[in-house]
């Protein structure tokens, strides 16, 4: 079976907006999963979604792709400001 390890990333900045601190408790927080269409990408933010449930009581996923790119899609910073205002939380992912 595989295992998905959830990681805490570094301090660094997305777009034009510093990452915030760590929500920490995730019970009845929105989480945002972004996807860049990478094939792979999105069974990974499922298998992070359902551990997350698992997890946590009372929590929401919003889906969101890029709004730029053909193939492959990439966050405009408007998109990041969009997560960063309806989301408490946003994982990211791209699959290779």
């Amino acid at each position: 079976m595989a295992q998905l390890e959830i990681l805490h990333p570094s301090q660094r900045s997305c777009g034009q907006r510093a990452r915030g601190a760590s929500p920490g408790n995730l019970d009845g927080a929105t989480v945002g999963l972004f996807w860049n269409s990478k094939a792979g990408g999105d069974v990974a933010l499922r298998a992070a979604a359902e551990e997350l449930a698992r997890r946590h009581s009372g929590i929401t996923f919003r889906h969101y792709v890029g709004s730029v790119g053909s193939t492959y899609r990439q966050a405009t910073p408007e998109d990041v400001e969009r997560m960063t205002a309806e989301c408490d939380a946003v994982i990211g992912s791209s699959g290779d």
